[in-house]
């Protein structure tokens, strides 16, 4: 059985990122796209086990992994168990390049998943939302499949890498005690990593992929963040005082850090809220 929607794409008013077709395939056949396909392609096996080229590697797709494909990007894949149940989403969109490469998904690449977590059923869910016809909108789709790239993000493993939701999970004890030492200027990295048992080089490795920073400027931003709190909550208090009170040493620092990551000063930022 091959299940497959098609949907048509709104000119007079283009959507950010859209569904141009998706599906459920129990028997997929063997494809070879020497030319790639025309749209964007995500792939994912649902039962039974298939074997993917790009660029050249092969690459198992058991039940719990896909792969995304950018346009173009020319590959081969079949059915390496005697059947190999698919689900599939192509799409598109004016901001489809911007949303994938602010995710940090803007690459063709297999992605791995826990088959208990909620990737598994997150395309199914989309696919079934399209069974129930005419209440379901381009609109609906296009917001679920924006919702389908965040679980990726979150849930997805790439290369073997641990997903996000485990690297933050193994960084919650530092989180949850920075939380009570950040006022601590005294506060290093080698303190930091002692909290997780770990070197100061994984532990750098663990925030980068969590969250894009390094553990100092999490930590910054975490002092920015309570200085907010505390410029909005407690306007008694002078911006040395401020500044002081969430671990920087030097007002001139504070004032610059500010700044430089809310766009205003400290005072500016008071007077506007």
């Amino acid at each position: 059985m091959h299940k497959r929607y098609e949907l048509t794409p709104s000119t007079a008013q283009p959507l950010p990122i859209f569904i141009e077709s998706i599906g459920h395939h129990e028997d997929q056949e063997k494809l070879v796209r020497p030319e790639g396909f025309p749209c964007y392609h995500w792939l994912q096996t649902y039962a039974g086990e298939g074997e993917f080229i790009l660029d050249g590697k092969k690459y198992g797709l058991p039940e719990g992994s896909g792969v995304l494909l950018l346009p173009g990007v020319p590959h081969t894949y079949y059915a390496i168990t005697e059947k190999w149940c698919t689900q599939y989403v192509t799409f598109g969109g004016a901001c489809v390049e911007v949303i994938l490469s602010t995710l940090d998904l803007l690459d063709s690449a297999v992605y791995k998943w826990d088959i208990h977590g909620p990737m598994q059923t997150e395309l199914g869910h989309i696919i079934e939302n399209m069974d129930v016809g005419a209440d379901y909108s381009s609109y609906d789709a296009s917001a679920d499949l924006y919702h389908f790239f965040i679980q990726l993000k979150k849930y997805g493993q790439l290369n073997n890498r641990t997903s996000i939701r485990n690297q933050i999970a193994h960084l919650q004890p530092l989180l949850e005690w920075l939380e009570t030492s950040f006022h601590n200027p005294d506060t290093s990295l080698g303190e930091m990593a002692d909290v997780l048992a770990i070197t100061p080089r994984h532990m750098n490795t663990l925030f980068q992929h969590a969250f894009g920073l390094s553990p100092y400027s999490y930590l910054i931003r975490m002092r920015l963040r309570k200085s907010k709190e505390m410029l909005l909550h407690t306007p008694a208090k002078t911006v040395k005082e401020v500044a002081e009170r969430v671990g920087f040493r030097d007002v001139s620092h504070f004032v610059a850090s500010f700044r430089k990551h809310v766009g205003l000063t400290p005072d500016r930022f008071r007077q506007m809220n």
